[in-house]
């Protein structure tokens, strides 16, 4: 799935599978973790979606899984019967928490053939805005935690939340981590300090199977349409300043709620 090492990709990001369908058993509890979270039966129309869409030849797929919910197991049980392997990020401050991923079940992962990447250790604040010190140690104790759990050095990780910069990238390439993913919709990539950056496409509740299925295939239309929407979002950021949490709270819990009625 992951093709030549050359190749460009098409990075879809997920958080939660939900193997019953209950959001309390997987992953954070918010109005905006919900947005993220996928029952079972919808990730295994993604997966259909994509295998029946066919792939580019000029891209290669990968799936990865943000967080280090339970629900991983699941997404991994799908991946498996697709013929497939995700890259699961992990929050190792998280393992072992009611809703996350314990050790054994990280080792499991691994073992089979699964890839266990560093996802911080907290998942609490920016990292684009930590000090020095406390971003180098947020992947530093990520990385050897895992290594320790998995018996393999972990050289690739997401960053929580999407909060990039270079200096981000300068920490993660020091902690000895050689890949770097983003939720910046792209499939460009960078080396940055060593550390090979690439983008993601966010997939949330409400994405459906024909949208996965064309980015998979490398469609144009939908690469643009996130671009955009991206850029649109930074720009508000840019405008709204502090306010902006409080904004995008208000507009997730709104569609959290439809969500939850439609289903």
């Amino acid at each position: 799935m992951s093709g030549g090492s050359r190749m460009r990709a098409i990075t879809l990001c997920y958080h939660d599978i939900l193997c019953d369908g209950d959001a309390r058993r997987s992953g954070f509890q918010s109005p905006g973790a919900e947005t993220y979270k996928l029952p079972l039966a919808t990730f295994r129309s993604h997966l259909r979606a994509i295998e029946r869409g066919g792939r580019s030849e000029a891209y290669a797929v990968r799936l990865t899984f943000d967080d280090g919910g339970s629900g991983a197991m699941c997404a991994a049980e799908a991946l498996e019967q697709a013929g497939l392997r995700g890259h699961f990020f992990i929050s190792t401050g998280l393992i072992g928490k009611a809703g996350f991923l314990g050790a054994p079940q990280i080792a499991e992962l691994s073992a089979r053939g699964h890839t266990v990447g560093a996802h911080g250790v907290t998942h609490v604040g920016k990292m684009n805005r930590m000090a020095d010190e406390h971003l180098l140690r947020e992947w530093t104790e990520s990385v050897r935690a895992l290594a320790e759990i998995i018996n393999a050095p972990v050289v690739t990780a997401s960053v929580p939340s999407g909060f990039y910069s270079r200096r981000v990238a300068r920490a993660a390439a020091a902690a000895g981590l050689r890949q770097l993913f983003t939720q910046v919709p792209t499939t460009r990539r960078a080396e940055v300090y060593g550390c090979e950056v690439l983008g993601r496409f966010t997939i949330r509740a409400w994405t459906p199977p024909s949208r996965v299925s064309a980015l998979t295939r490398g469609a144009l239309r939908p690469r643009i349409a996130a671009a955009l929407s991206w850029r649109t979002r930074q720009l508000v950021k840019m405008v709204a300043g502090s306010a902006y949490g409080e904004l995008r709270r208000a507009v997730l819990q709104r569609r959290s709620s439809t969500i939850s009625v439609r289903s």
